[in-house]
């Protein structure tokens, strides 16, 4: 009797640094989706749903602090002026932690991407709920001034800052903010063929800065993936030889310290 070989690709999908919430997929007519993909799915719509909490929060972003003109000209060094003299924009690196006692904080960079006026960096509590963010910001003179913010999400690694009320307005009006140390860009154009018992994979390496790509099988339907085997950086196939004739599943993500693609 003939066995074949029946080989599932996967295009499993992390959500990119600053992408809103999309996917990579595009589905036709007739297209039989399988239950991880549903899954996954559904996991982006929960996502963009979500309110942006503390778990969301906690670690480094970089941030765009951006002013208009008409608030007056630069006191502090650090923040550059558009072409058009229309708004005057800062880069900075905001840190969230977790203090571990119920408590929060966060620390800036210098200058406070917060105050277009203040020269130092900020350290203060902050406290959020339900996508509002309360802050004291430090000014030059050394007083405090008590801000509320909305927070908006763009997607997974992306939200900003949008001004509800302040004491102060010198406080920014808007700011911008993209997760740092993100895993690496999912791998794509994935494709395999069967010849006997070895699989050989291949896909495109969409990132510059992973240090292998794992390559994931299962041999069932309900089944969960389990690591077949981590390649160097850069590599761009993979054949897996396997010990009976049957259905497989794969999958392949980059890696790196910060996580895996998928």
């Amino acid at each position: 009797m003939k066995k074949i070989f029946i080989i599932v690709i996967f295009f499993t999908y992390s959500i990119l640094h600053a992408e809103d919430f999309k996917t990579l997929h595009n589905f036709s007519s007739g297209d039989v989706l399988s239950a991880d993909m549903f899954n996954e799915l559904f996991t982006y719509i929960k996502e963009s749903r979500e309110a942006i909490d503390y778990d969301y929060l906690i670690g480094s972003w970089a941030c765009t602090s951006m002013h208009t003109t008409g608030f007056g000209g630069l006191t502090v060094s650090g923040w550059s002026r558009d072409s058009e003299n229309l708004y005057d924009k800062l880069s900075s690196t905001i840190t969230f932690s977790d203090d571990g006692d119920n408590t929060y904080s966060l620390t800036t960079s210098s200058p406070n991407p917060f105050m277009w006026n203040t020269a130092g960096s900020h350290s203060a509590a902050f406290s959020t709920n339900l996508n509002t963010f309360w802050l004291q910001t430090l000014q030059t003179s050394g007083s405090l001034i008590s801000t509320l913010f909305n927070l908006s999400k763009f997607s997974k690694n992306k939200f900003s800052f949008n001004l509800a009320s302040a004491d102060n307005n010198k406080v920014m009006l808007n700011i911008v903010c993209d997760r740092n140390n993100l895993p690496p860009t999912t791998p794509a154009t994935f494709t395999a063929s069967a010849s006997g018992m070895t699989v050989s994979l291949a896909w495109t390496d969409n990132s510059t800065d992973e240090t292998g790509f794992k390559v994931l099988r299962k041999d069932s339907l309900e089944g969960s993936f389990s690591t077949v085997t981590t390649t160097s950086a850069d590599a761009t196939s993979y054949s897996d030889t396997v010990t009976a004739a049957g259905s497989y599943w794969y999958r392949v993500s980059a890696t790196n310290s910060n996580g895996d693609s998928v």
